[in-house]
């Protein structure tokens, strides 16, 4: 069932994601964990809620189910993604530098972020109807962001492909980063230079 929590869902909507109360991002990033961990069917809303240190009703205040918890990580997850992008997108730059830095700020956020992520890349099968509609127009737009990036380089493959390929890459990193054998900053420049070599033919 789809929630009647209309005044968070509107708060979500309209404006900066970063107007999210500090009290839901705290639940979100909880759920993350768990659901990161534990996997989502697995994973009870009262677990979510120890995690927390909510009580069920503190929860319920929130989101009205379990799915709700699992579209407003993603929803959220990819707004923040979108606006980040659209940021490094308003700079002079040349589209190389653009991409350079479109990496950069996907690595930052993953690792900042490692459970949202995971989550973001293993369960978008488990939303339905408006939830999982509204959470791919968000995943279309940062591909859209990033392959009109990939198409202004121009290389040997087909623009489409080549991002696919590149969000295979990013996608992948979430299910063996280690912040204990991966540094950051050298993971994102080794990527990045990884696919440009091959985009561009060397």
């Amino acid at each position: 069932m789809q929630s009647s929590h209309k005044g968070i869902y509107e708060r979500l909507a309209v404006g900066k994601t970063a107007r999210f109360d500090a009290k839901l991002v705290h639940l979100l990033g909880c759920a993350a964990r768990a659901f990161a961990e534990n996997g989502y069917e697995k994973t009870s809303i009262r677990q979510v809620a120890k995690s927390a240190g909510f009580s069920l009703s503190n929860i319920y205040y929130y989101v009205a189910s379990k799915e709700e918890l699992l579209f407003l990580i993603q929803y959220h997850t990819f707004g923040r993604l979108v606006e980040r992008l659209e940021t490094i997108l308003e700079r002079d730059a040349s589209p190389q530098q653009h991409l350079k830095e479109m990496v950069h700020m996907h690595v930052g956020y993953l690792v900042e972020h490692l459970p949202e992520l995971r989550v973001c890349v293993t369960e978008l099968h488990s939303l339905s109807g408006e939830y999982y509609k509204k959470v791919l127009v968000r995943r279309q737009r940062y591909f859209e962001l990033t392959r009109g990036i990939v198409r202004r380089i121009g290389g040997v493959v087909e623009p489409n492909l080549a991002t696919l390929f590149l969000f295979g890459m990013l996608n992948w990193i979430v299910m063996w980063f280690d912040a204990d054998k991966n540094e950051p900053h050298q993971l994102a420049d080794s990527l990045y230079l990884l696919f440009i070599k091959g985009y561009k033919g060397g």
